[in-house]
């Protein structure tokens, strides 16, 4: 048997939710643990990210269709979805068969407006979710901290790190390495390889607690 899932879900294309499921694959099979990512995005954007490393990445990465041989087979303690985007079905399907689901949204007004209608969807499920703000622009800071207010006071869970708009990111899914061996096109170390790489274990971290928090009494 596979541990717990966790599905990186939203309702639109760039967000960030294959770099946030790569992100905590990398993290968490850095650490030790056996990780399944499920690339559940007709785009394959995971699996193409994963085929790049040559097996040299710190987790597994199958298409959906092969995922459930590969849970069968047990030694898996982790599994992150890496959902599409667009369709409110698939979103509540995916809502239902995880413990908890991250919801990645830049601090722009489309994007919040798609996580609002995503989490009156995630809701009914009773399934544990907490939003990530993405692609955060650090000269535009004030977007950020208006989005989290607004999520906030809309009653939804926000994930204190938020993951900055660096070079490091594309440089990393170009390379199909984790973020931290990021390199720019000179082959010398991402100048911001190592902030993306810290913002990237404090929002792990914070997920871990989540995960494994005892679920809510009835």
């Amino acid at each position: 048997m596979a541990g717990p899932v966790v599905s990186v879900v939203g309702l639109k294309g760039g967000v960030g939710k294959t770099s946030t499921a790569i992100a905590l694959a990398s993290w968490w099979g850095m650490h030790g643990s056996r990780v399944l990512v499920v690339d559940a995005d007709v785009n394959g954007s995971a699996t193409r990210w994963f085929g790049r490393g040559r097996g040299e990445l710190p987790f597994l990465c199958v298409p959906i269709q092969q995922a459930p041989m590969v849970i069968q087979k047990g030694n898996i303690d982790l599994v992150v979805t890496d959902t599409a985007g667009g369709s409110r079905d698939e979103a509540v399907a995916y809502a239902e068969g995880s413990n908890l689901v991250v919801c990645p949204a830049q601090p722009s007004a489309s994007s919040l407006e798609q996580l609002l209608d995503l989490v009156d969807l995630i809701r009914p499920t009773g399934t544990e979710f907490v939003a990530l703000l993405t692609l955060v622009d650090s000269r535009r800071r004030g977007d950020a901290d208006r989005a989290r207010k607004l999520l906030e006071n809309q009653g939804i869970p926000v994930l204190e790190q938020q993951l900055t708009l660096l070079s490091c990111w594309p440089q990393a899914e170009a390379a199909g390495c984790i973020v931290a061996d990021a390199r720019n096109d000179q082959g010398r170390p991402s100048a911001s390889a190592a902030r993306g790489w810290d913002e990237i274990g404090a929002m792990a971290d914070a997920v871990t607690l989540l995960v494994d928090r005892p679920p809510p009494k009835a």
